[in-house]
Parts: C-alpha cells; structure tokens; sequence
C-alpha cells in the first residue's frame, strides 16, 4: 500500500495550488474554488468514509475537472481519480489506489488540517468550515483510539 501525500499551497485570486503523490502516481493542479469550495467538500466526504459513506469530490480547473472518489468497504478505501473535459463530461479513470485508514484518510486529514493553518487572504479562498473539522477531527480521533486498543 502507497501512503499518499496531498499538498495545498498558498491560494491566490480564487485558484488553489494542489499535489497529490504517491510512491507511482503525481498529479499537480490548480483548482478554483467554484462552483463548490473543493477543500470544505474534502472535509465532507472524510467524514462520509470514515461511515463508511461513499462519496466524491470535484476539483474544477474551469472546464476541466478531476474527480476524486472515496469508496469504503469495510477497513479498505479505494480512492479512484478521474479526470473530465467538464463537471458533466464523461470521466476518464486515471489512478486507482486501495489503501486503509492510514494510509488514505489520515493523509487527506492531516493535509486539510496544515491547510486550514496557513495565512493567506479570505478573499482569496476561504478556511475550511470549523465545525465541519471539528467533526472529522472528532472521527479520526476515534478511529486512532480504536486501531489502538486492538494493537
């Protein structure tokens, strides 16, 4: 299983320097922050998979987009990445990772978390939604403990 790194840079002007790599697989982007703010539905769908909720997130690069899938099944998570010509083109898959809590989920976590702890200006891309963290905070921590008591 290859631990993925997802990285956010400083936003500006409404677009988000984006990375995703694992030990064979690089995609770097930059994503805007219309029509749906990509890091607060990140958080959304973390919380989702980790109940085990399949869910996906687009990243719009106007008018291409990639489109990241979480599908949960039990302790595996597979994460597909399509990339479209459009939100409503057809999608073409281009990296398909399986992988469990640690090496999906508590990558994305962490990289939201250094994002949401960064300076940069509110008009040009918006904190992710506190409560909604607070919320996937409170699920990871959970799901720490667990893997911890069966240790």
């Amino acid at each position: 299983m290859s631990k993925l790194k997802l990285i956010f840079e400083i936003p500006k002007n409404g677009w988000l320097p984006t990375s995703l790599k694992t030990s064979d697989f690089e995609l770097n982007f930059n994503v805007s922050k219309i029509p749906k703010n990509p890091t607060d539905k990140l958080c959304e769908s973390l919380i989702l998979a980790l109940n085990r909720i399949e869910s996906e997130i687009c990243w719009n690069m106007e008018p291409e987009c990639y489109f990241f899938e979480l599908k949960p099944n039990g302790k595996i998570i597979e994460l597909n990445i399509s990339k479209s010509g459009g939100i409503t083109e057809h999608r073409n898959l281009i990296y398909k990772q399986t992988g469990d809590f640690e090496s999906v989920i508590l990558p994305m976590y962490r990289s939201l978390k250094k994002f949401n702890s960064l300076e940069f200006d509110k008009a040009d891309w918006k904190k992710i939604d506190q409560i909604k963290l607070n919320k996937l905070t409170e699920l990871i921590t959970e799901r720490k403990n667990y893997l911890q008591q069966r240790l």
